[in-house]
């Protein structure tokens, strides 16, 4: 009976990161627009710039509906208690993800008709571009869960050394913001900061993404 749980189990696991594939698919679409977004700005095309949050907008709301729809499928078929957790866990941290992302990109729409100092934007664009290879190997990693655990368990080693570069240019726009907000506007300080930590929020949240991974990974091995 328990070796028959066991496989049962393992097969909706199986069938659930090929769902979770397509959810992360559209969290880096989030990911992806916001960049674009931030790039638009800093060449000072506004009218791009608001049309990739739409993009962004829109892509973070798939990701919501993918995501409701697994978790749904998680309460309501056969699961074994701790796959269930994590999967659940799984699903949650990379949503957060597209949640932080999005939040800078609804900040960042706050003063788009403002210039922030280009020495922060160059540093929100090098956050989020190393955010976007995070994500990646996020969704390699995932696929990897199903043909190869100990192969997702180094994709997941990447994510985390890039979540330290992240933080490592986090501090170098800091201290850009520390400057800025000698001479400018409180709103433009505050949102300037603000961006900074949305960033580093979904930069965290990959980190997190990838400790479920390992975790997945380790009880499949």
């Amino acid at each position: 009976m328990a070796s028959t749980w066991s496989w049962l189990s393992r097969r909706r696991q199986a069938e659930i990161i090929q769902k979770y594939s397509k959810h992360i698919v559209k969290v880096i679409e989030v990911v992806e627009h916001t960049y674009n977004m931030i790039k638009a700005y800093s060449k000072g095309e506004l009218d791009s710039a608001r049309k990739e949050y739409d993009k962004v907008f829109n892509a973070e709301r798939e990701a919501d509906e993918i995501k409701r729809k697994i978790i749904e499928e998680l309460s309501t078929e056969l699961f074994h208690p701790i796959d269930r957790e994590e999967l659940i866990r799984l699903i949650l941290t990379t949503d957060d993800v597209a949640a932080y992302a999005k939040a800078a990109s609804r900040r960042l729409l706050l003063v788009l008709d403002s210039r922030l100092d280009q020495e922060i934007v160059d540093k929100l664009l090098e956050m989020v571009g190393k955010l976007y290879e995070a994500v990646k190997l996020l969704k390699e990693a995932a696929n990897q869960l199903l043909r190869n655990p100990r192969e997702a368990l180094e994709t997941a080693d990447k994510v985390e050394r890039l979540e330290e570069e992240i933080d490592d240019i986090r501090m170098e726009a800091l201290s850009r913001v520390l400057g800025f907000c000698d001479k400018t506007r409180p709103s433009l300080c505050l949102i300037s900061k603000e961006l900074v930590d949305s960033l580093e929020n979904a930069s965290d949240r990959c980190e997190d993404t990838a400790d479920v991974i390992r975790s997945i990974a380790l009880l499949s091995i």
